[in-house]
C-alpha cells in the first residue's frame, strides 16, 4: 500500500480538532477501503518553523519510505515563520526573516523532493481579530493576513520554478464561510475546530494534484 508522509506543524498535527484527526486523518478517512487507500504518517509537531521541518523531515520520511513504492510527501507549510513578535525588543519583527525562511524553503523542497512525490500545502487562514497570540511564559505573537498571503505567492513561485505542485490554502479557505465560523469556534484564532478541518481535507481531496498523485502509477 502506498505511504505517505504530513510534514508540518500544529495544523498537520489536527490541533484543536475534538476527533484528533486533522485534516491529514480526514483524507485518510475519505480513502479508507478504496483502491485509493494509503498509510497515513502524520508528522506534524506543533510550533516548529520550517527550519526546523528542515533539520527533521527527510530522515523522518526516509525511514517510513523503506521497501515502499510511489511515496508522497504532503509539506504543510504553516505560519509560524511568519508570526511578529507583538512586544519586547523586537516587537513588530518576524519570527524568521524572510531572506531566511525562502532560503529554509527552497532547500526543504529540494530534499523533500528527491526522496518522493512532493505536494505543498500553502499557510491557512487566521481569524486576525484575535490576534495576538499570548502563549505562557514567552512573547505573544502577531498574525497577520497580509504576511500569509503575500509570503503563500512566493511559496507558490518556488514551487512553479521547481516544478513542484503548490495549493494555495489561504486564498482557498479566505472563500469559505463554514472554515471562518470554525476559526471563531476554536479557541485561539489559530487553529479550527473538526469542522474546519474537514474543510481542508475536502479542498485538498479534490485538488488536481492531489488526484494525480494518488493515480500517478508506481516509481
Amino acid at each position: 500500500m502506498r505511504r505517505i508522509c504530513f510534514v508540518g506543524a500544529s495544523t498537520v498535527e489536527g490541533m484543536g480538532d475534538e476527533a484528533g484527526l486533522g485534516w491529514p486523518g480526514r483524507l485518510w478517512q475519505a480513502h479508507r477501503g478504496e483502491d485509493s487507500a494509503f498509510v497515513s504518517y502524520n508528522l506534524g509537531i506543533r510550533g516548529q518553523t520550517l527550519n526546523q521541518f528542515r533539520k527533521r523531515a527527510r530522515q523522518e520520511c526516509e525511514q517510513r519510505f523503506q521497501r515502499t513504492m510511489g511515496p508522497i510527501i504532503i509539506l504543510g507549510t504553516g505560519a509560524n515563520d511568519l508570526s511578529r513578535f507583538a512586544e519586547g525588543d523586537y516587537q513588530g519583527k518576524p519570527r524568521t526573516p524572510q531572506a531566511s525562511l525562502l532560503r529554509n524553503f527552497r532547500e526543504l523542497v529540494s530534499d523533500l523532493s528527491a526522496i518522493a512525490t512532493l505536494l505543498v500545502i500553502g499557510p491557512p487562514l487566521i481569524d486576525e481579530n484575535r490576534m495576538p497570540f499570548k502563549m505562557e511564559k514567552q512573547p505573544s505573537l502577531d498574525f497577520r493576513l497580509e504576511d500569509i498571503a503575500a509570503v503563500s505567492l512566493l511559496y507558490r513561485d518556488i514551487c512553479k520554478d521547481n516544478d513542484i505542485a503548490f495549493f494555495n490554502l489561504y486564498e482557498a479557505l479566505s472563500q469559505s464561510p463554514v472554515y471562518r465560523r470554525s476559526l471563531s469556534e476554536g479557541a485561539d484564532g489559530l487553529h479550527p475546530t473538526g469542522m474546519g478541518y474537514q474543510v481542508i481535507a475536502d479542498q485538498v481531496g479534490a485538488w488536481s494534484a492531489w488526484k494525480a498523485a494518488l493515480e500517478k502509477g508506481w516509481a
